[in-house]
Protein backbone atom coordinates (compact mmCIF):
# COMPACT_ATOMS: atom_id res chain seq x y z
CA UNK A 1 0.00 0.00 0.00
CA UNK A 2 1.70 3.75 -0.94
CA UNK A 3 2.47 5.68 2.21
CA UNK A 4 -0.15 8.83 0.71
CA UNK A 5 -3.02 6.07 0.92
CA UNK A 6 -2.48 4.93 4.49
CA UNK A 7 -1.76 8.37 5.70
CA UNK A 8 -5.39 9.62 4.09
CA UNK A 9 -7.38 6.59 5.43
CA UNK A 10 -6.16 6.82 8.56
CA UNK A 11 -6.94 10.55 9.03
CA UNK A 12 -10.62 10.08 7.97
CA UNK A 13 -11.28 7.11 10.05
CA UNK A 14 -9.91 9.32 13.11
CA UNK A 15 -12.70 12.05 11.88
CA UNK A 16 -15.38 9.97 11.83
CA UNK A 17 -14.48 8.53 15.42
CA UNK A 18 -14.14 12.04 16.96
CA UNK A 19 -17.72 13.05 15.53
CA UNK A 20 -19.34 10.20 16.83
CA UNK A 21 -17.93 10.66 20.25
CA UNK A 22 -18.03 14.58 20.96
CA UNK A 23 -21.65 15.29 19.32
CA UNK A 24 -23.92 12.18 20.29
CA UNK A 25 -23.35 11.89 23.69
CA UNK A 26 -26.02 14.24 25.87
CA UNK A 27 -27.83 12.65 29.15
CA UNK A 28 -30.12 15.07 30.70
CA UNK A 29 -30.75 14.60 34.76
CA UNK A 30 -34.00 13.87 35.33
CA UNK A 31 -36.02 13.23 38.61
CA UNK A 32 -38.23 10.05 37.92
CA UNK A 33 -41.44 9.43 39.13
CA UNK A 34 -43.34 6.99 40.78
CA UNK A 35 -45.55 4.45 39.45
CA UNK A 36 -49.61 4.50 40.02
CA UNK A 37 -51.32 3.77 43.92
CA UNK A 38 -54.22 3.23 44.10
CA UNK A 39 -56.36 4.83 46.69
CA UNK A 40 -59.21 3.09 48.45
CA UNK A 41 -62.23 5.66 48.42
CA UNK A 42 -65.47 5.60 50.52
CA UNK A 43 -63.46 5.77 53.93
CA UNK A 44 -64.06 8.00 56.47
CA UNK A 45 -62.58 11.50 56.67
CA UNK A 46 -59.37 10.35 58.83
CA UNK A 47 -59.25 7.04 57.17
CA UNK A 48 -58.85 8.58 53.43
CA UNK A 49 -56.58 11.40 55.20
CA UNK A 50 -54.27 8.99 55.85
CA UNK A 51 -54.29 7.13 52.75
CA UNK A 52 -53.54 10.39 51.03
CA UNK A 53 -50.53 11.19 53.14
CA UNK A 54 -48.98 7.86 52.59
CA UNK A 55 -49.64 7.90 48.97
CA UNK A 56 -47.68 10.87 48.75
CA UNK A 57 -44.93 10.02 51.18
CA UNK A 58 -44.91 6.80 48.75
CA UNK A 59 -44.45 8.61 45.62
CA UNK A 60 -41.79 11.01 46.86
CA UNK A 61 -39.80 7.70 48.21
CA UNK A 62 -40.58 6.08 44.80
CA UNK A 63 -39.20 9.31 42.91
CA UNK A 64 -36.34 10.15 45.18
CA UNK A 65 -34.91 6.64 44.45
CA UNK A 66 -35.54 6.46 40.76
CA UNK A 67 -33.35 10.03 40.45
CA UNK A 68 -30.90 7.95 42.03
CA UNK A 69 -31.00 5.20 39.41
CA UNK A 70 -31.17 7.29 36.91
CA UNK A 71 -28.12 9.69 38.13
CA UNK A 72 -25.93 6.54 39.20
CA UNK A 73 -26.63 5.12 35.27
CA UNK A 74 -25.70 8.89 33.81
CA UNK A 75 -22.67 9.14 36.22
CA UNK A 76 -21.67 5.73 34.50
CA UNK A 77 -21.77 6.49 30.87
CA UNK A 78 -19.90 10.16 31.62
CA UNK A 79 -17.22 7.79 33.18
CA UNK A 80 -17.06 5.28 29.87
CA UNK A 81 -17.52 8.17 27.68
CA UNK A 82 -14.15 10.05 29.35
CA UNK A 83 -12.11 6.72 29.16
CA UNK A 84 -13.12 6.17 25.33
CA UNK A 85 -11.93 10.02 24.88
CA UNK A 86 -8.78 9.69 26.97
CA UNK A 87 -8.00 6.26 24.71
CA UNK A 88 -8.57 8.15 21.53
CA UNK A 89 -6.24 10.82 22.60
CA UNK A 90 -3.55 8.01 23.14
CA UNK A 91 -4.22 6.51 19.65
CA UNK A 92 -4.03 10.04 18.07
CA UNK A 93 -0.63 10.97 19.48
CA UNK A 94 0.35 7.18 18.37
CA UNK A 95 -0.42 7.53 14.78
CA UNK A 96 1.09 10.92 15.35
CA UNK A 97 4.46 9.31 16.25
CA UNK A 98 4.12 6.60 14.05
CA UNK A 99 3.70 8.88 10.81
CA UNK A 100 7.22 10.80 11.91
CA UNK A 101 8.94 7.74 12.01
CA UNK A 102 7.59 6.73 9.19
CA UNK A 103 8.05 9.77 7.03
CA UNK A 104 12.12 9.62 8.39
CA UNK A 105 12.72 6.18 7.49
CA UNK A 106 11.12 6.78 4.22
CA UNK A 107 13.38 10.05 3.64
CA UNK A 108 16.58 7.82 4.96
CA UNK A 109 15.83 5.08 2.58
CA UNK A 110 15.70 7.79 -0.67
CA UNK A 111 19.23 9.27 0.40
CA UNK A 112 20.38 5.39 0.34
CA UNK A 113 18.56 5.14 -2.92
CA UNK A 114 20.50 8.16 -4.47
CA UNK A 115 23.75 7.57 -2.92
CA UNK A 116 23.31 3.95 -4.55
CA UNK A 117 22.77 5.18 -7.59
CA UNK A 118 25.78 7.76 -7.77
CA UNK A 119 27.98 4.56 -6.74
CA UNK A 120 26.66 2.47 -9.69
CA UNK A 121 27.41 5.30 -12.01
CA UNK A 122 30.74 5.39 -10.44
CA UNK A 123 31.15 1.75 -10.85
CA UNK A 124 30.41 2.10 -14.61
CA UNK A 125 32.68 4.56 -15.52
CA UNK A 126 35.51 2.99 -13.24
CA UNK A 127 34.51 -0.05 -15.31
CA UNK A 128 35.00 1.71 -18.35
CA UNK A 129 38.19 3.43 -17.29
CA UNK A 130 39.55 -0.24 -16.32
CA UNK A 131 38.29 -1.60 -19.76
CA UNK A 132 39.96 1.59 -21.32
CA UNK A 133 43.26 0.50 -19.66
CA UNK A 134 43.01 -3.25 -20.11
CA UNK A 135 43.30 -2.20 -23.80
CA UNK A 136 45.96 0.15 -23.32
CA UNK A 137 47.46 -2.53 -21.49
CA UNK A 138 47.48 -5.03 -24.51
CA UNK A 139 48.54 -2.64 -27.21
CA UNK A 140 51.38 -2.13 -24.52
CA UNK A 141 52.45 -5.63 -24.08
CA UNK A 142 54.55 -5.72 -27.47
CA UNK A 143 56.80 -3.43 -26.04
CA UNK A 144 57.01 -4.63 -22.59
CA UNK A 145 60.67 -5.31 -22.41
CA UNK A 146 61.05 -1.47 -23.58
CA UNK A 147 58.24 -0.57 -20.99
CA UNK A 148 59.34 -2.96 -17.41
CA UNK A 149 58.59 0.53 -15.22
CA UNK A 150 55.61 1.29 -16.99
CA UNK A 151 54.00 -2.35 -16.94
CA UNK A 152 54.61 -2.24 -13.12
CA UNK A 153 52.48 1.13 -13.19
CA UNK A 154 49.71 -0.02 -15.05
CA UNK A 155 49.64 -3.28 -12.44
CA UNK A 156 49.65 -1.27 -9.44
CA UNK A 157 46.61 1.09 -10.85
CA UNK A 158 45.05 -2.55 -11.66
CA UNK A 159 44.93 -3.69 -8.39
CA UNK A 160 43.50 -0.84 -7.06
CA UNK A 161 40.73 -0.94 -9.33
CA UNK A 162 40.43 -4.24 -8.03
CA UNK A 163 40.14 -3.23 -4.29
CA UNK A 164 37.62 -0.56 -5.67
CA UNK A 165 35.55 -2.80 -7.51
CA UNK A 166 35.23 -4.93 -3.83
CA UNK A 167 34.45 -1.62 -1.80
CA UNK A 168 31.24 -1.49 -4.71
CA UNK A 169 30.26 -4.79 -4.22
CA UNK A 170 30.82 -4.51 -0.44
CA UNK A 171 28.58 -1.39 -0.48
CA UNK A 172 25.87 -2.84 -2.83
CA UNK A 173 25.28 -5.89 -0.54
CA UNK A 174 24.99 -3.05 2.55
CA UNK A 175 22.32 -1.33 0.21
CA UNK A 176 20.57 -4.65 -0.08
CA UNK A 177 20.49 -5.18 3.58
CA UNK A 178 19.12 -1.31 4.25
CA UNK A 179 16.28 -2.31 1.27
CA UNK A 180 15.19 -5.34 3.29
CA UNK A 181 14.95 -3.23 6.46
CA UNK A 182 12.83 -0.64 5.11
CA UNK A 183 10.48 -3.54 3.60
CA UNK A 184 10.12 -4.97 7.24
CA UNK A 185 9.47 -1.34 8.75
CA UNK A 186 7.00 -0.86 5.93
CA UNK A 187 4.67 -4.32 7.01
CA UNK A 188 5.19 -3.27 10.48
CA UNK A 189 3.53 0.30 10.20
CA UNK A 190 1.04 -1.86 8.40
CA UNK A 191 0.31 -3.88 11.06
CA UNK A 192 0.22 -0.96 13.64
CA UNK A 193 -2.92 0.83 10.88
CA UNK A 194 -4.81 -2.16 10.89
CA UNK A 195 -4.73 -2.78 15.11
CA UNK A 196 -5.43 1.11 15.16
CA UNK A 197 -8.47 0.67 12.71
CA UNK A 198 -9.92 -2.78 14.69
CA UNK A 199 -9.71 -0.52 17.91
CA UNK A 200 -11.43 2.30 15.93
CA UNK A 201 -13.98 0.08 15.17
CA UNK A 202 -14.40 -1.46 19.16
CA UNK A 203 -15.06 1.85 20.28
CA UNK A 204 -17.38 2.64 17.29
CA UNK A 205 -19.20 -0.87 18.71
CA UNK A 206 -19.56 1.16 22.35
CA UNK A 207 -20.84 4.14 21.23
CA UNK A 208 -23.88 2.51 19.58
CA UNK A 209 -24.27 1.05 22.48
CA UNK A 210 -24.25 4.22 24.69
CA UNK A 211 -26.70 5.75 22.47
CA UNK A 212 -29.21 2.24 22.66
CA UNK A 213 -28.80 2.81 26.32
CA UNK A 214 -29.57 6.52 26.47
CA UNK A 215 -32.60 6.00 23.77
CA UNK A 216 -33.94 3.45 26.19
CA UNK A 217 -33.93 5.71 29.00
CA UNK A 218 -35.38 8.30 27.18
CA UNK A 219 -38.12 6.33 26.70
CA UNK A 220 -38.60 4.89 30.66
CA UNK A 221 -38.49 8.83 31.51
CA UNK A 222 -41.36 9.70 29.19
CA UNK A 223 -43.40 6.94 30.58
CA UNK A 224 -43.01 8.24 34.38
CA UNK A 225 -43.60 11.38 33.27
CA UNK A 226 -47.10 10.44 31.89
CA UNK A 227 -47.37 7.94 35.40
CA UNK A 228 -46.74 11.34 37.50
CA UNK A 229 -49.26 13.68 35.19
CA UNK A 230 -52.21 10.87 36.11
CA UNK A 231 -50.85 10.39 39.76
CA UNK A 232 -51.15 14.44 39.75
CA UNK A 233 -54.63 14.25 38.18
CA UNK A 234 -55.83 11.31 40.18
CA UNK A 235 -54.18 13.24 43.37
CA UNK A 236 -56.21 16.46 43.18
CA UNK A 237 -58.94 14.49 42.01
CA UNK A 238 -58.86 12.76 45.56
CA UNK A 239 -57.88 16.07 47.40
CA UNK A 240 -61.12 17.56 45.90
CA UNK A 241 -63.37 14.57 47.06
CA UNK A 242 -61.13 15.34 50.70
CA UNK A 243 -62.66 18.36 50.55
CA UNK A 244 -66.02 17.74 49.93
CA UNK A 245 -65.69 14.98 52.94
CA UNK A 246 -64.58 17.47 55.10
CA UNK A 247 -67.45 19.86 54.80
CA UNK A 248 -69.81 16.81 54.75
CA UNK A 249 -67.98 16.28 58.23
CA UNK A 250 -68.25 19.76 59.40
CA UNK A 251 -71.79 19.61 58.71
CA UNK A 252 -72.35 16.27 60.63
CA UNK A 253 -70.09 17.53 63.70
CA UNK A 254 -72.53 20.51 64.07
CA UNK A 255 -75.32 17.92 63.77
CA UNK A 256 -73.93 15.24 66.47
CA UNK A 257 -73.07 18.90 68.78
CA UNK A 258 -76.20 19.77 68.90
CA UNK A 259 -78.03 16.08 69.07
CA UNK A 260 -75.51 16.00 72.66
CA UNK A 261 -77.03 18.95 73.76
CA UNK A 262 -80.03 17.34 73.72
CA UNK A 263 -79.44 14.08 74.96
CA UNK A 264 -77.11 16.26 77.64
CA UNK A 265 -80.76 17.67 78.69
CA UNK A 266 -82.72 14.95 78.33
CA UNK A 267 -79.60 13.11 80.47
CA UNK A 268 -80.07 15.57 83.28
CA UNK A 269 -83.31 15.01 84.15
CA UNK A 270 -82.75 11.00 83.81
CA UNK A 271 -82.61 8.95 87.29
CA UNK A 272 -79.83 6.29 87.45
CA UNK A 273 -80.36 2.14 87.91
CA UNK A 274 -80.32 1.38 91.33
CA UNK A 275 -76.42 0.69 92.33
CA UNK A 276 -75.42 3.56 90.32
CA UNK A 277 -74.18 6.99 91.80
CA UNK A 278 -75.60 10.52 90.01
CA UNK A 279 -72.64 13.58 88.89
CA UNK A 280 -74.02 15.97 86.70
CA UNK A 281 -75.14 14.42 83.76
CA UNK A 282 -73.49 11.04 84.24
CA UNK A 283 -74.26 8.02 86.13
CA UNK A 284 -71.20 6.02 87.86
CA UNK A 285 -70.72 2.12 89.17
CA UNK A 286 -68.04 1.00 91.45
CA UNK A 287 -67.90 -3.24 90.69
CA UNK A 288 -67.99 -5.54 92.96
CA UNK A 289 -65.69 -7.77 90.97
CA UNK A 290 -62.01 -7.85 89.88
CA UNK A 291 -60.63 -8.24 86.78
CA UNK A 292 -57.46 -7.38 84.10
CA UNK A 293 -58.67 -3.50 82.11
CA UNK A 294 -59.39 -5.06 79.29
CA UNK A 295 -62.31 -7.27 80.50
CA UNK A 296 -63.03 -4.75 82.87
CA UNK A 297 -63.94 -2.64 80.00
CA UNK A 298 -66.35 -4.90 78.39
CA UNK A 299 -68.22 -5.40 81.38
CA UNK A 300 -68.76 -1.73 81.10
CA UNK A 301 -69.87 -1.99 77.54
CA UNK A 302 -71.87 -4.52 78.12
CA UNK A 303 -73.81 -2.36 80.64
CA UNK A 304 -74.75 0.13 77.81
CA UNK A 305 -71.24 2.08 79.91
CA UNK A 306 -67.63 2.12 79.52
CA UNK A 307 -64.43 2.67 81.87
CA UNK A 308 -65.18 6.38 83.70
CA UNK A 309 -63.68 9.57 82.23
CA UNK A 310 -62.54 12.47 84.71
CA UNK A 311 -62.00 15.70 82.80
CA UNK A 312 -62.72 17.78 85.57
CA UNK A 313 -61.55 18.13 89.19
CA UNK A 314 -64.81 18.02 90.56
CA UNK A 315 -65.11 14.57 88.62
CA UNK A 316 -61.97 13.73 90.26
CA UNK A 317 -63.19 14.62 93.96
CA UNK A 318 -66.47 12.89 93.09
CA UNK A 319 -65.35 9.47 91.65
CA UNK A 320 -62.43 9.39 94.81
CA UNK A 321 -65.34 9.80 97.49
CA UNK A 322 -66.97 6.40 95.49
CA UNK A 323 -64.79 4.10 96.91
CA UNK A 324 -63.38 2.81 99.93
CA UNK A 325 -60.20 3.76 101.66
CA UNK A 326 -56.61 2.35 100.04
CA UNK A 327 -58.90 0.88 97.17
CA UNK A 328 -57.58 1.25 93.46
CA UNK A 329 -59.93 0.62 90.92
CA UNK A 330 -59.52 0.53 86.80
CA UNK A 331 -60.16 4.03 85.13
CA UNK A 332 -60.69 4.47 81.16
CA UNK A 333 -57.41 5.71 79.91
CA UNK A 334 -54.06 4.05 78.32
CA UNK A 335 -51.16 4.45 76.66
CA UNK A 336 -50.77 1.24 74.38
CA UNK A 337 -51.36 2.64 71.59
CA UNK A 338 -48.02 4.69 71.81
CA UNK A 339 -45.51 5.45 75.14
CA UNK A 340 -45.90 8.15 76.94
CA UNK A 341 -49.10 9.15 75.01
CA UNK A 342 -52.24 8.56 77.23
CA UNK A 343 -55.71 8.43 75.85
CA UNK A 344 -59.15 7.76 77.31
CA UNK A 345 -61.69 5.03 75.91
CA UNK A 346 -63.51 7.53 73.71
CA UNK A 347 -60.26 8.51 72.22
CA UNK A 348 -59.54 11.75 73.25
CA UNK A 349 -56.16 13.12 74.27
CA UNK A 350 -55.81 12.89 78.35
CA UNK A 351 -55.14 16.83 79.11
CA UNK A 352 -56.60 17.42 82.58
CA UNK A 353 -54.27 15.30 84.72
CA UNK A 354 -54.03 14.07 88.29
CA UNK A 355 -50.98 11.62 88.78
CA UNK A 356 -49.53 10.85 91.97
CA UNK A 357 -45.78 12.35 92.43
CA UNK A 358 -43.31 10.34 90.35
CA UNK A 359 -45.98 9.12 87.99
CA UNK A 360 -46.78 7.71 85.61
CA UNK A 361 -43.21 5.59 85.30
CA UNK A 362 -44.28 2.65 82.98
CA UNK A 363 -42.27 0.93 85.79
CA UNK A 364 -40.46 -1.94 83.91
CA UNK A 365 -41.83 -1.15 80.78
CA UNK A 366 -45.11 -2.78 81.26
CA UNK A 367 -47.67 -0.16 82.38
CA UNK A 368 -49.84 0.73 79.89
CA UNK A 369 -53.14 1.44 81.61
CA UNK A 370 -54.55 3.74 84.34
CA UNK A 371 -55.41 3.46 88.04
CA UNK A 372 -57.13 5.25 90.59
CA UNK A 373 -56.29 5.22 94.30
CA UNK A 374 -58.13 6.28 96.89
CA UNK A 375 -56.71 9.11 99.35
CA UNK A 376 -58.55 10.34 102.68
CA UNK A 377 -57.20 13.91 100.83
CA UNK A 378 -55.45 15.37 98.26
CA UNK A 379 -56.99 14.79 94.57
CA UNK A 380 -53.60 13.55 92.36
CA UNK A 381 -54.14 10.39 93.33
CA UNK A 382 -53.62 8.28 89.38
CA UNK A 383 -50.96 5.54 88.70
CA UNK A 384 -49.84 4.01 85.65
CA UNK A 385 -50.17 0.03 86.44
CA UNK A 386 -49.99 -3.37 84.20
CA UNK A 387 -53.32 -3.94 81.92
CA UNK A 388 -53.40 -7.58 83.20
CA UNK A 389 -53.62 -6.70 86.90
CA UNK A 390 -56.89 -7.75 88.74
CA UNK A 391 -58.87 -5.39 90.20
CA UNK A 392 -61.45 -3.18 90.35
CA UNK A 393 -63.25 -0.70 87.97
CA UNK A 394 -65.49 1.86 87.80
CA UNK A 395 -68.02 2.46 84.92
CA UNK A 396 -69.59 5.53 83.50
CA UNK A 397 -72.61 5.88 81.61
Amino acid sequence: MDSMEIDDSFYINKNLLKEGLVTKVDFQRRKQPSRCVTVCLGLLCAVLLAGNIGQFIYYEIISQFQGVRLQDSYDASAAERKQLEAKLSNLTEEKGQLQQSYTALTTERDEFRASFNNLTNENNQLQASYNTIKRESDQLQTSFNNMQKSHNNLTSTKDQLQTNYRNLQREKDEFQTLSITLRANRDQLQSNYSSLKKNKDQLQISYNTMSTSKDDLQIRYNSLTNDKDRLQSSYNSQQNEKEQLQNKYNSLVKVKDELEKKINKVRAGRPCQRGWSKFEMSCYFVSTKRKNWTLSREDCIAEGADLVIIDSRDEQVFVNGLMTLRLNVWIGMTDSVTEGTWTWVDGTPVTTTYWEAGQPNSHKGGQDCGEIMQRSSGVETWNDETCSYVQKYICEQ
